[in-house]
């Protein structure tokens, strides 16, 4: 079972729970939930009301009431589990947006979560690092200007380790601001003329790539320069179902798009992906 770390509380995604780093906990309903997550999903970048009824409610006719008190619940749920740094904000006249100031992530168990521990330490701990990196960065300054000095082969070696430091932390942080949904390796890969579909499997059954790409190929396509993450899950409507949600971005611009079923049939999915595209024509374009 993965969990999703935003700040100092961890999402469940299959009890669809969120808990704070004190062990509170508070059940999201199935509509709330798939708000909150096309919200995650889009974290930084408003979403528009538009796409939140298309996604959440599937285009079903419905007030702009009904998002809004589902966005007020959702800030009435963060409040209580006294989120940090995790705000539903209003965009005016677009629709909104959540933001987190921690860059959010995923875990397969528990043991992995102890991280929350330390997002809630006492300033005083955090002063105390503070000093401690400026002490390690005025002593690293101290070495580097001796060995630019005394060049020898240690010396060498040295500047070499320091370069690939400087390197593996730029890799990171770029790693680390990908939102979490976008992360290639938690996914299977095929690809299909020029587009690269990423699968990640959460369900009972068991997926067959070979199949599926077989089945995107015999529909004969258009042309899509583009990436698709396709994540499925057991549904959290009814048992013995599956529910599935896709992204698709453009590789050579910045259009991308969502969408979601609430329940579908593993024999379907190359048509549910292959109807995707076709709507997806400004992003393929």
């Amino acid at each position: 079972m993965h969990k999703i770390i935003i700040a100092n509380l961890v999402l469940e995604p299959e009890s669809r729970t969120l808990t704070n780093q004190f062990g509170h906990k508070v059940m999201l309903r199935p509509l709330p939930y798939e708000v909150f997550r096309l919200l995650l999903d889009q974290q930084g970048k408003s979403v528009s009301r538009d796409q939140l009824f298309n996604v959440c409610w599937e285009g079903m006719v419905v007030t702009d009431q009904a998002l809004t008190n589902v966005i007020s619940n959702l800030r009435r749920n963060l409040v209580q589990l006294k989120a940090e740094n995790v705000t539903i904000k209003t965009v005016s006249k677009i629709g909104y947006l959540l933001a987190i100031e921690q860059p959010i992530t995923i875990v397969e168990n528990t043991n992995e979560i102890a991280s929350l521990k330390k997002q809630s330490e006492p300033s005083s701990v955090a002063n105390k690092i503070n000093k401690k990196e400026a002490f390690n960065r005025k002593t690293a300054d101290a070495i580097l200007k001796q060995l630019l000095t005394k060049p020898s082969v240690k010396s060498v070696s040295c500047c070499f380790f320091l370069v690939a430091m400087i390197i593996v932390g730029v890799v990171y942080q770029r790693y680390i601001s990908i939102p979490h949904f976008l992360v290639s390796n938690n996914y299977e890969h095929f690809s299909v003329n020029n587009t690269d579909f990423y699968l990640l499997n959460k369900t009972k059954e068991k997926t067959d790539i070979e199949k599926i790409k077989s089945g995107i190929e015999s529909l004969n396509l258009a042309e899509c320069n583009a990436n698709v993450y396709i994540r499925m899950y057991d549904s959290v409507y009814e048992d013995d179902t599956y529910s599935l949600k896709g992204y698709i971005e453009a590789k050579n611009n910045n259009r991308n798009g969502n969408y979601s079923l609430s329940q579908f049939s593993y024999d379907d999915l190359p048509h549910i992906i292959g109807e995707a595209l076709k709507r997806a024509k400004l992003v393929c374009d």
